[in-house]
């Protein structure tokens, strides 16, 4: 059984983060490549965002004795696997997977058309992750 108080806070944390990201959404393209403290904030909350999502999705996984995942992204599959995640959303979130591990690993040579095309349209994908999560497992009847 998932430990609700644990999925909640670190949901909080999740809204927290994409609404530090939202308060940049607002910067053309240029402006965000003049402005290294925009591009900071964002990636990091990108970066934490997607941990974020991991360690609930992991949470889930292990709490339900779901399966043991063995990678990362392996926690998305499991959820698929178990009919949480549709095709749409368990592709997004392995790719989410890849973009976090190139913040952590890449973070000299991070591609700023990326990240800022994943601020102005990406979003929701980590606001979709939150419903799910909510509705399956937190609010579930």
């Amino acid at each position: 059984m998932v430990d609700k108080e644990v999925i909640q806070e670190r949901l909080k944390q999740l809204s927290i983060c994409i609404g530090k990201i939202t308060k940049f959404r607002q910067l053309s393209f240029e402006k965000f490549l003049d402005d290294d403290l925009a591009q900071d904030v964002i990636e990091y909350n990108l970066f934490q965002s997607i941990n974020l999502m991991i360690d609930i999705a992991s949470h889930i996984v292990v709490d339900n004795n779901l399966g043991k995942p063995t990678k990362l992204a392996d926690v998305f599959g499991i959820l698929y696997k178990e009919k949480y995640l549709n095709d749409k959303q368990l592709s997004v979130y392995k790719n989410m997977v890849g973009f976090r591990n190139i913040l952590s690993l890449e973070y000299i040579n991070i591609d700023k058309v990326i990240v800022y095309k994943i601020m102005q349209e990406n979003l929701n994908d980590l606001n979709e992750f939150i419903l799910l999560v909510n509705d399956n497992f937190i609010y579930e009847d």
